[in-house]
């Protein structure tokens, strides 16, 4: 890739994550859901280091979605062609993704919680009681546990072609990762 490349890709990513972010904080007002009232305290300004970690979070995206593509371009089980679309590499790979991908993020998570970790990486996370700003509030995490989390969904992909051989098209991966991200998001609402 040319920096050139590199640069769109960045470009790309933190562009679709900002169309994720509006997208996952629109949908429980367009499906005119009741908001979910506010027990903890919500956390109105963010500190300096909340600013910091959203940042570095969204500069990450770049580097991921760059070793995304580097993998997908080079695995013989990702398909490309518009002819190679089907319900069988697009719609049936979506659970398998999300339920890999689930596995090794909830075991991170209650990872993430054992009291020797907690203050040092999770903690952080939780300073926000009553989430509402959608994927601000979702990626104000530290930016150990962004990487992890982002880099899953290689893993999940690399698990799902190498090991369970299943053919994805690259459109299913657009699929996990926008469907993904707007979840994400949208459990940081009060929907």
């Amino acid at each position: 890739f040319s920096r050139l490349d590199i640069v769109l890709m960045v470009s790309l990513g933190v562009l679709a994550m900002e169309a994720v972010n509006f997208i996952s904080y629109s949908l429980g007002a367009l499906l005119k859901f009741d908001p979910i009232p506010v027990r903890g305290k919500h956390l109105d300004e963010f500190s300096t280091t909340d600013k910091l970690f959203i940042a570095i979070s969204k500069v990450q995206t770049g580097p991921f979605v760059y070793f995304m593509l580097r993998y997908a371009l080079s695995e013989p089980n990702l398909l490309w062609m518009p002819n190679q679309l089907s319900l069988t590499t697009v719609l049936l790979p979506l659970p398998a993704l999300f339920l890999v991908f689930d596995f090794f993020y909830t075991s991170l998570h209650w990872a993430l919680h054992i009291k020797a970790i907690y203050g040092f990486i999770h903690k952080h996370h939780h300073t926000q009681k009553a989430p509402s700003r959608a994927n601000e509030d979702a990626i104000n995490v530290h930016p150990i546990e962004y990487v992890l989390g982002e880099y899953n969904h290689l893993w999940s992909l690399f698990l799902c072609c190498r090991i369970f051989h299943l053919q994805i098209h690259a459109l299913a991966i657009l699929l996990f990762l926008a469907i993904g991200g707007i979840l994400a998001g949208w459990n940081h609402t009060r929907y």
